[in-house]
């Protein structure tokens, strides 16, 4: 009887280390099966290299078409500053197709990085001119939406914004490439700043001088100052 019990016994062992070694040498040679052969890379390339981002997806390819990590590699693409988002399909036999979409900087964030369209901070480098935006960065969404409207309404007069200021009081300071400075509430902004540019030119002739500096804050008019003339005066 004990014979009997020890020989079930030691099936049951040898089965069990049987199934242990079967589990794990499966991924080993499961892998060698259906091998990645191809990654096509596609989509936008203005401010990436294909080798850099060959490399890095490369780093990140383990397994085989059908065990490869989709989410590590799509976290680990979006790892480079310029990759805004990177979508990655399997395409039998043996293809891993992945289309790139990068950041489209459309400001600095103050010395710290950059701004895309959507208000999206990242942190990669970039040597042409772009404007400059400080304030909260968790309020970036809004201050770039408001820095599109701004930018709009006085593109009416051909004035560019340099950079632009949201304080923490709620109030905004836009600095222009010919130098002038342009205060405003955030209530009722983009009223104020039409307003202004509503009136520009009317107020260029009446002083024949560069303006420098203008205050929108008031409810119903703004002050103005320019080179030769003291600040907030004449408040029109």
């Amino acid at each position: 009887m004990e014979k009997i019990l020890y020989k079930f016994l030691f099936r049951i062992c040898l089965i069990g280390i049987l199934i242990l070694i079967v589990k794990l040498a499966t991924p080993f040679t499961f892998d060698k099966w259906f091998p990645i052969d191809e990654i096509v890379l596609s989509g936008e390339y203005k401010f990436l290299e294909r080798e850099q981002v060959q490399m890095v997806a490369n780093n990140y390819l383990e397994g085989n078409f059908f065990s490869l990590n989709i989410h590590k590699l799509r976290v680990g693409m979006k790892k480079l500053p310029w990759i805004k988002d990177v979508d990655i399909y399997r395409k039998w036999p043996n293809r891993i197709t992945m289309l790139i979409t990068q950041h489209q900087p459309i400001a600095r964030y103050g010395m710290q990085g950059l701004i895309n369209e959507e208000g999206e901070f990242f942190g990669a480098a970039y040597e042409d001119y772009l404007p400059i935006i400080y304030g909260p960065k968790e309020k970036l969404p809004y201050i770039t939406s408001k820095f599109f409207i701004f930018n709009e309404i006085l593109h009416a007069e051909f004035i560019k914004i340099h950079k632009i200021t949201y304080t923490r009081k709620d109030d905004w300071i836009i600095n222009t490439s010919d130098g002038m400075t342009i205060k405003l509430n955030d209530d009722k902004s983009d009223d104020a700043l039409k307003r202004f540019v509503d009136n520009f030119q009317t107020v260029l002739k009446s002083m024949n001088k560069r303006i420098t500096s203008v205050d929108l804050r008031y409810r119903d008019g703004f002050a103005i100052s320019s080179d030769k003339i003291e600040k907030n005066d004449p408040k029109l």
